[in-house]
């Protein structure tokens, strides 16, 4: 007769491999937008717009791994919640369910710093970027726009960290996988779309086009993920905003 250690052993491996394909397919569905994407567009770049739009890639990087890549490890060492022991199992269950829920909301809670350090950080990698960039890319149309864009989009995208705290907290990888790919396809589509429109009319975008695809991806994002998580019956006893955590 198996275990209930066993079973539960079981549970978890299988909740890792399955959670590995979706992450692999994450990865893949990503590269494989930004390829075709790539494809469509490069003939129509000259070599300065290409390098801006790497510049901007890298400006956005640097605000989301400043503001938010420490909290992450942090929130990853957060306990998930335990079995309590007692002799009556509805009273075990009960307080492992309250236990949940405050683990949930700790996670929470703690993720919001993560945009409390984006917006200085953001305000900060602007200036510095705009500060020190070349004649020859702040010559290029809608510069400072597509930094103000690229800027707002990695605000945008740090105010999703509460729901990925609780996608990785209790392993949901589908959910994450259900968000994240539409939001990569709709990136590279709206940056497409824009370059070829501006080809076509014959008007220069400048990097625009890429700073657009980074602002619809937050967007997506935070649309997904809202739409996955608020309406789940698993947030019932935590919120996704600010909480004081008590316990009963």
């Amino acid at each position: 007769m198996a275990k209930p250690g066993d079973a539960r052993m079981g549970k978890i491996l299988a909740s890792s491999a399955t959670g590995t394909t979706f992450l692999i397919m994450i990865q893949l569905a990503s590269r494989i937008f930004t390829f075709a994407s790539n494809q469509l567009i490069l003939r129509t770049l000259s070599p300065t717009v290409l390098g801006i739009a790497a510049q901007l890639e890298l400006f956005q990087v640097s605000i989301l791994y400043f503001s938010r890549e420490s909290i992450r490890m942090a929130i990853q060492r957060q306990p998930v919640s335990s079995l309590s022991k007692s002799n009556n199992h509805g009273q075990a269950k009960d307080a492992s369910l309250d236990t949940q829920c405050m683990a949930s909301q700790a996670v929470v809670n703690v993720s919001y710093l993560s945009l409390a350090l984006g917006v200085p950080a953001t305000l900060f990698f602007t200036i510095l970027y705009q500060c020190f960039v070349s004649d020859e890319a702040s010559n290029i149309a809608f510069f400072r726009l597509s930094v103000a864009i690229t800027g707002l989009a990695a605000l945008i995208e740090l105010s999703i960290e509460p729901f990925f705290a609780v996608v990785q907290q209790h392993m949901l990888y589908e959910k994450r996988a259900a968000a994240e790919m539409p939001a990569a396809f709709l990136r590279s589509a709206v940056t497409s779309a824009a370059f070829i429109y501006g080809t076509r009319a014959n008007y220069n975008l400048g990097v625009i086009p890429f700073a657009l695809g980074h602002l619809v991806y937050s967007f997506a994002l935070l649309f997904g993920y809202s739409l996955l998580l608020l309406k789940g019956p698993d947030n019932k006893q935590f919120s996704f905003l600010l909480t004081r955590v008590q316990s009963r």
